[in-house]
């Protein structure tokens, strides 16, 4: 008898010990743990966001969607087809991220002319892509590259001597997008 009893106290004891932590109990816990130094918060955010980002191709995707969406309303300004669409990425929105350029023309049905061209720019938060600007001048263009923040076009002029195909004056610009604008 004086066995069991020793061995029901015994377990007693070691059954309190095991208790289950209260909420208070694990309050106290976090309370007493250290925060995240700024350097390691940073890092921890930026691996955390970086999971969910889209990739650069699947934002392109998502930026020529929406242009087709669009592009009955370009053809119908221009009454002409779509020539070509050419995407291109980079960051000229400044916030770190690749956006999404797209490069078009319009020539007329059967014909080889440019009759209207123009950039559609898609910015990329990382999660989504939305239009945010156009640009359309009222000069001939060829898209160059997106670099230090900027969309680099060449004006194309012509000469007195120049064909129809082959302007031979080309002139660098920048263009730089603030907002919904492009200077």
């Amino acid at each position: 008898m004086k066995k069991i009893i020793g061995i029901l106290c015994l377990a007693g004891t070691l059954a309190g010990c095991n208790k289950l932590k209260t909420k208070a109990d694990v309050k106290d816990e976090l309370k007493e743990e250290k925060p995240l130094s700024k350097e390691k918060e940073s890092e921890f955010k930026e691996t955390e966001s970086s999971r969910d980002r889209i990739s650069k191709e699947e934002a392109v995707k998502l930026a020529m969607k929406q242009f087709e969406d669009y592009l009955p309303k370009i053809l119908k300004t221009y009454g002409g087809v779509i020539d070509l669409q050419d995407p291109h990425t980079g960051d000229f929105t400044g916030d770190g991220i690749d956006d999404v350029a797209i490069y078009w023309d319009i020539a007329p049905e059967g014909g080889n002319a440019i009759i209207g061209q123009g950039l559609s720019l898609y910015q990329n938060n990382g999660h989504k892509v939305k239009v945010i600007a156009g640009y359309e001048p009222d000069y001939l263009f060829a898209f160059d590259t997106i670099k230090n923040g900027k969309i680099i076009v060449e004006k194309l002029k012509y000469t007195e001597e120049d064909g129809r195909c082959c302007p031979s004056i080309k002139t660098k610009h920048s263009l730089t997008i603030k907002g919904n604008k492009v200077y």
